[in-house]
């Protein structure tokens, strides 16, 4: 028995010691890590993605000399216009309100003002990524022209105009330029050379500014580059697996007992709701547009030159049109139009075509001359059933058609009507038959 304390003190000890080294083999220990890969989930994209000022352009410039109006469509000519202000420092922000046509109509003719056409009304504060104001809050207003005042250049100063003919107001501001000389050269001496424009005047409407001359314009042929539903399933449903589909041409239904994505094979659109998001409550512009662009960008679904064209806050619709060569498409044989429905912090409609412009075909380019817009304004005045007081513009434009057996698309140059919103092309049965140029 008396060996049993110093055992149990020898044991203790070997414990403790025990202990305190596997404590420090803890605390020292450094595993042998194998480099494990870091597995990222692909970004789905059916098209490339885009900046912000790709879908706010220009599609038409008017310059007032002295002599009379000259004008351009030309797409070069505006990307010219949109680089030339980049960084333009803009200043002494001021707004009038309740402007009359014939107020806004002096504003254009003036001399030595050019007047920038946009297809829709723009939020004014979406200009701050091209701009650069001294204002430090913009105000959330809308605008559709630009009208820029060159007559004090020599001064580096110009007075630009923001007009808005949906709400009837402007907003004014002066423009400092480093380079004047450089302004005149690039801009407003080439413009000297422009075709003729007219001004057609319009009683308590603002005025339509027209080519005077005949017009040519070259026909397209493009095959047809159809992007996959099943890419759009992808990215629009939150889980694509459980994802039901019913295939009964030409109708194609995909959902997920929340939302649906139907596709039509015929007019080539897609269609996706989620009923749950639907939402009455307005969207201030600005955002609006924001969330609509980062939306469709995120899948690069502007897979065209497609531009914005109008804007809906009573629904939160956005819509944009496809354009080529600067030109507004127009078709009733295919969808050539997307539009946004925002609901309740997200999308709650998306509309849209499921096809691209692939490859344009060389051999079938032609050469189209159209007659002059003071010819179809004529027309239309000898008309019953259209008003030139009801047209919201009148501008030179793609007619798109289809030969699915081909899978090639055509693109006639023709001219368009604007009203209440909707195109329409103008075509000779619209003049009783008569030809006129157009074919």
């Amino acid at each position: 028995m008396k060996y049993i304390e110093p055992v149990k003190s020898i044991v203790l000890f070997l414990l403790v010691m025990l202990s305190i080294a596997l404590t420090f083999t803890i605390w020292t220990y450094t595993p042998d890590y194998r480099y494990i890969e870091q597995v990222e989930s692909k970004e789905i994209l059916v098209g490339s993605q885009k900046n912000f000022e790709d879908l706010i352009r220009p599609y038409k410039a008017v310059y007032r000399f002295e002599n009379g109006f000259t004008g351009t469509v030309s797409n070069s000519v505006m990307k010219d216009l949109m680089k030339m202000w980049r960084g333009w420092n803009v200043f002494d922000l001021r707004i009038d309100s309740n402007l009359s046509a014939n107020y806004m109509n002096e504003m254009i003719r003036t001399d030595k003002r050019m007047t920038v056409f946009f297809t829709g009304e723009i939020p004014f504060s979406v200009l701050s990524t091209t701009f650069q104001f001294t204002d430090k809050e913009l105000p959330e207003t809308t605008f559709n022209r630009m009208i820029i005042d060159w007559s004090h250049y020599a001064n580096r100063e110009l007075q630009v105009f923001f007009v808005s003919n949906s709400s009837a107001t402007s907003m004014r501001a002066h423009v400092s330029i480093q380079n004047a000389h450089q302004f005149m050269k690039n801009i407003i001496e080439p413009a000297e050379k422009y075709g003729a424009f007219q001004e057609i005047e319009r009683e308590n409407a603002t005025s339509l500014y027209i080519a005077k001359d005949t017009i040519e314009s070259v026909k397209y042929t493009y095959f047809i580059n159809d992007l996959s539903p099943e890419l759009f399933k992808n990215v629009l449903f939150t889980e694509p697996n459980i994802v039901r589909s019913n295939m009964e041409s030409p109708i194609e239904k995909y959902t997920d007992g929340m939302s649906e994505m139907t596709v039509d094979t015929n007019f080539k659109s897609l269609n996706y709701v989620y009923p749950a998001a639907e939402s009455s409550v307005s969207i201030e512009p600005s955002k609006l547009l924001k969330d609509s662009f980062e939306f469709i960008n995120e899948h690069g679904g502007f897979t065209a030159d497609y531009r914005y064209i109008s804007l809906g806050m009573n629904q939160n619709q956005i819509d944009y049109q496809l354009f080529l060569q600067g030109l507004p498409v127009y078709s009733d044989q295919l969808i050539y139009r997307m539009s946004t429905i925002w609901g309740d912090n997200r999308i709650f409609h998306y509309k849209r075509p499921y096809f691209s412009l692939d490859i344009d075909i060389p051999s079938e380019k032609e050469i189209k001359e159209l007659p002059s817009g003071v010819e179809i304004i004529d027309k239309i005045h000898q008309m019953d059933n259209i008003m030139v007081s009801d047209i919201d513009e009148l501008t030179i434009g793609y007619y798109l058609t289809q030969n699915q057996s081909l899978h090639i698309f055509t693109l006639e140059p023709c001219w368009l009507m604007s009203r209440n919103g909707k195109w329409t092309r103008v075509t000779p049965e619209l003049f009783g038959g008569v030809k006129l140029g157009l074919e």
